[in-house]
Order: structure tokens, then C-alpha cells, then sequence
């Protein structure tokens, strides 16, 4: 038999046989839910700018990422929109954050439509 021939058919039952080497599967990881959730709110307090221009959309960071981000107010015209858009800006999950819409401004203005 040639070298070559030999060193074939060595390569061969090499590839062939079970003990060959397979690649690590990857670990395949759920999406996480980028959901955002807003909550109503009763609470008057947490409104301060609801005179002449509305800002009935509260944005709470929470403790973890306080040093981060600040309080935040959205007004009524795309505020939710804004608030959303801030959100994903930061790529925050829902434990970071508390998000608020003024239940009293969703009841008024769903009266006037």
C-alpha cells in the first residue's frame, strides 16, 4: 500500500469512528419580556403638573439605577409614546421601574371623546 493510501484510509476510519470530538452546543436563552407594563394611579400627589399643561405620565426609576436616571413627567400629547421610547433607550427591565399614567386625566379625557 502507498503512504498516501495508508494515511487516507487512516483519515478515514478517524472521521468515521464515535469517539470524534462534537462542538458544545450553545445554550439558547428566552427572550426576556420587554413588555411595558403602565400602571394607573389614583394617587393626585404624584401629579404635581396637572394645572394648565398636563403631564399625567410618571416615570419612577427605582433604587438599583436611582443614581442613573431621574423622576420624569411626560406630557399628555405622545407622552406614553416618550415614556416607552425612554424606557427602551435605557434597555430597562420591569423591576427597574415604575410607570404611571393619572387615572382622573384617562377618565376625563375618555369622557370628552
Amino acid at each position: 500500500m502507498s503512504k498516501t493510501q495508508k494515511a487516507f484510509d487512516e483519515n478515514v476510519k478517524r472521521l468515521n469512528s464515535s469517539s470524534k470530538k462534537s462542538a458544545p452546543k450553545k445554550s439558547v436563552r428566552k427572550p426576556t419580556s420587554t413588555k411595558i407594563t403602565i400602571l394607573q394611579s389614583r394617587k393626585k400627589d404624584l401629579f404635581p403638573m396637572m394645572s394648565m399643561y398636563k403631564f399625567p405620565y410618571r416615570f419612577e426609576p427605582m433604587p438599583e439605577i436611582a443614581d442613573r436616571l431621574n423622576l420624569a413627567w411626560f406630557d399628555e400629547h405622545y407622552g406614553e409614546e416618550r415614556m416607552k421610547d425612554h424606557i427602551r433607550k435605557h434597555k430597562l427591565k420591569s423591576h427597574q421601574y415604575k410607570a404611571y399614567v393619572n387615572y382622573w386625566w384617562l377618565k376625563e379625557r375618555k369622557g370628552n371623546l
